[in-house]
């Protein structure tokens, strides 16, 4: 009976929410994924925990696995990080979870990301920017919370030198992906 009610319960809980209302065409498609991997809502953290700062990588290609990481700052100024990457195609459905990982960052690299994010102006960039996006590609989707404030950028197939592009491979190479250039798009 008790069981019962709980199931009863938990099914009333409004789902998650991973993005502001109408901040991106695409939330309900990067929501799947996010639900797929596990991964909890930094909107809704930034709501409810004004001194959290962690960093999120979603990355969506068309033909290869779909990957998160995460970046949790601390306040003694190191971190850890989370990696996770699915079955699935970024085109098409998540999958199941293929790859987990988390792995502690020393001060120095906590330092080296927060200075990325800092030289990439992050926090200023638009979510969106207006392009004719190609049928394939990746969508580069970056995340923040700090000081109970959500940012998001998403990028098509961003050049070298984007910053969300400059974020997600340094987060890539934090978190050991070995990735080939081509597949880098």
């Amino acid at each position: 009976m008790r069981l019962l009610a709980f199931l009863l319960a938990s099914a009333a809980l409004p789902a998650q929410q991973y993005f502001p209302p109408s901040v991106l065409p695409s939330a309900s498609q990067y929501s799947k994924y996010l639900k797929a991997m596990r991964e909890p809502s930094l909107w809704e953290l930034a709501q409810r925990d004004s001194n959290a700062e962690v960093y999120r990588f979603l990355w969506l290609r068309s033909f290869h696995h779909p990957i998160a990481i995460r970046v949790v700052v601390r306040s003694n100024g190191s971190g850890w990080m989370n990696a996770r990457m699915t079955s699935g195609r970024g085109g098409a459905e998540p999958g199941g979870i293929r790859r987990y990982s988390t792995s502690w960052l020393r001060k120095g690299l906590t330092l080296e990301w927060l200075a990325m994010l800092e030289s990439t102006h992050f926090w200023h960039q638009p979510s969106l920017l207006d392009t004719n996006s190609p049928p394939d590609g990746a969508h580069w989707i970056f995340e923040g919370v700090r000081n109970g404030q959500y940012h998001v950028i998403d990028r098509w197939s961003p050049a070298a030198g984007d910053p969300v592009r400059t974020a997600g491979v340094l987060a890539l190479k934090f978190a050991r992906f070995k990735i080939r250039p081509a597949e880098v798009y």
